[in-house]
């Protein structure tokens, strides 16, 4: 393995306009957790593994093919498959990691009935008001609320914590956008958005108090506005809850790319 460079958007040794639109190509997801590889000419974008703190999986698939073999791909898609199949190269481990959603920002600003109902029925039932800003202990202690909800967490919900956390710490830094919820001057929901480097924007961190129906549709629709000239944005993968997912699902996705994680060996040679 050659020398491993901590990933730093201002200076990345790869062009981000070269990197697909997705949730795990945004700067500050990167700056949070990229690292730099050189392998065979190649600069290639890596991440630690959750599990295996010693491996350094290509992020997505690097460009030139010679580093698909004897390679660990974190966000394949299929497309990428058919690439590497395509080349004779063996694949020893395929292991579905989920789907990252996206959608058109007009469906949230002009959503289906269904979802209307419920922005309606939030915003009929509580005496509300939105903000775009709130103070950094205030959002903490928030946060620490909303945690006290989840009845459950799954492996990854510790590093999506501390990424959490790195947003509120950078939100002037990478120009997030932000909306907060509040009733009788307590904070019950908030949601924040960033733009992306190919002209479309992400979602980055919803939390809600779960007492207040609709509110989850409602700052979903608040933080939309913000991005109403943007054409597309990502809300990442559902993250293996299966809540999660069925929730990103009823959004109305316009697009669900599928991601495996894969193992590669060699090329093989001869028929």
């Amino acid at each position: 393995m050659g020398v491993i460079k901590e990933f730093d958007s201002r200076h990345p040794g790869l062009k981000l306009k070269d990197l697909p639109f997705s949730f795990y190509s945004l700067p500050i997801f990167l700056d949070y957790s990229g690292f730099l590889l050189e392998r065979n000419g190649e600069t290639l974008l890596t991440n630690q593994d959750l599990y295996y703190k010693q491996e350094f999986p290509s992020v997505f698939l690097p460009k030139k093919p010679v580093n698909w073999e004897d390679a660990s791909i974190t966000f394949t898609s299929d497309e990428d498959l058919k690439k590497i199949k395509k080349r004779r190269i063996e694949i020893l481990i395929k292991k579905p990691i989920g789907e990252e959603f996206f959608y058109k920002t007009e469906t949230l600003l002009k959503p289906e009935a269904k979802i209307e109902r419920r922005i309606e029925q939030f915003k009929k039932n509580y005496k509300y008001q939105v903000t775009k800003a709130f103070p950094k202990n205030k959002i903490k202690d928030f946060y620490t609320q909303w945690k006290k909800q989840k009845k459950r967490v799954n492996d990854n919900f510790a590093e999506a914590e501390k990424f959490f956390f790195f947003c509120l710490d950078n939100l002037k830094k990478y120009k997030i956008k932000q909306v907060y919820v509040v009733v009788n001057n307590k904070l019950i929901g908030f949601a924040w958005g960033v733009g992306h480097q190919s002209g479309n924007w992400a979602g980055l961190h919803l939390k809600v108090n779960y007492r207040y129906k609709g509110l989850s549709r409602f700052l979903h629709q608040e933080r939309a506005k913000l991005f109403a000239k943007k054409k597309f944005f990502t809300l990442g993968t559902g993250a293996n809850e299966p809540g999660v997912v069925q929730f990103k699902k009823e959004l109305g996705p316009s697009q669900e790319k599928k991601y495996y994680y894969v193992l590669t060996g060699r090329r093989k040679l001869g028929k």
